[in-house]
């Protein structure tokens, strides 16, 4: 059996929307692993402190569980317009944890995710950008949530059972 990743990168409502997606699987028979990126607190990346302190453990140990996973769901809130700093800061120091850059989600499937107080719709396309550029296939339907808009649990079983079939091709 397959294991879909959902990276969160959030402590609230992203999160509580993660957890949702993780409970929605569970009830398909789809087994996943929620890793929240803000848990971790990896120091800021920059080379600075990777040729000072090298690579951080919990960098390497997040970089072989993505290794180790061929579909992810990656669920994050819009900053100013973009992705948050917590989830471009765990690519980057993932993406210097493999032998190259693009392992950890080159030829892997990744569905979108978001909650938003706003509009929603640039952070995830931000985010459709930095997958792409590291190599994933990303799905084209995108699950967003706000206040005022609450999941549609036929488009996330849809997102998960998709996810669930392509990973194991």
């Amino acid at each position: 059996m397959s294991k879909i990743g959902i990276l969160v990168a959030s402590a609230n409502n992203n999160l509580k929307l993660g957890q949702k997606l993780a409970e929605i699987a569970k009830d398909l028979g789809v087994e996943t692993e929620l890793i929240n990126l803000v848990d971790l607190n990896l120091p800021l990346y920059s080379t600075v402190e990777e040729e000072k302190n090298g690579l951080p453990e919990i960098a390497k140990d997040l970089a072989i569980k993505i290794l180790g996973l061929k579909a992810f769901i990656v669920v994050a809130p819009e900053y100013n317009g973009v992705m948050p700093p917590v989830l471009n800061n765990a690519m980057a120091w993932t993406s210097r944890s493999t032998e190259d850059w693009r392992d950890a989600f080159n030829e892997k499937v990744v569905g979108l995710a978001t909650h938003s107080g706003g509009g929603g719709q640039k952070g995830l396309q931000a985010m459709r950008i930095q997958f792409q550029h590291l190599g994933a296939n990303i799905l084209a339907r995108e699950i967003l949530t706000s206040y005022d808009k609450a999941l549609n649990e036929e488009t996330a079983k849809n997102m998960i059972l998709q996810l669930d079939k392509l990973s194991r091709v």
